[in-house]
């Protein structure tokens, strides 16, 4: 009995360890929602997973060090960032700029235009964000 009691114990502990993921607290990307400058959205993908994050809007670019942060330290998966961006008023998701980038991030990235040897990922993203991809630039085969 006190064999079964054992397995049960190192049984339930493992599968509390595993079940357990990183929790993040997206709040930050809620702040956001009121931004008048707007929103960059952020997008990389590791191994097959997409993920992504917000940064509020500014007249520069960001040094790959900030979006480094978003991928290091709040990383939403794309589902959620969906559900995220709902929450937002329609003239703030309008404007947002959506970017693809590497993991760690380019410089040559973050300039905010859609890099046409990589629009497919672009167009996946955009989809996967419930975003109107802004298709008048750009012909898909």
């Amino acid at each position: 009995m006190k064999k079964i009691a054992k397995l049960f114990f190192i049984g339930f502990t493992l599968i509390s360890l595993c079940g357990c993921g990183e929790k993040y607290d997206y709040s930050l990307y809620y702040s956001y929602k009121d931004s008048l400058k707007g929103i960059e959205i952020y997008c990389w993908q590791n191994n097959n997973d997409w993920a992504s994050g917000i940064l509020m809007g500014t007249d520069r670019a960001k040094a790959p060090e900030e979006v480094e942060w978003l991928q290091d330290n709040l990383p939403c998966p794309l589902n959620t960032m969906r559900e995220i961006l709902e929450d937002y008023p329609k003239e703030i998701i309008d404007f947002a700029r959506v970017i693809v980038t590497s993991v760690p991030p380019q410089e040559h990235e973050l300039g905010g235009w859609i890099d046409e040897n990589n629009i497919y990922s672009y167009v996946y993203v955009y989809e996967q964000l419930n975003l109107e991809f802004p298709s008048g630039h750009y012909e898909l085969g």
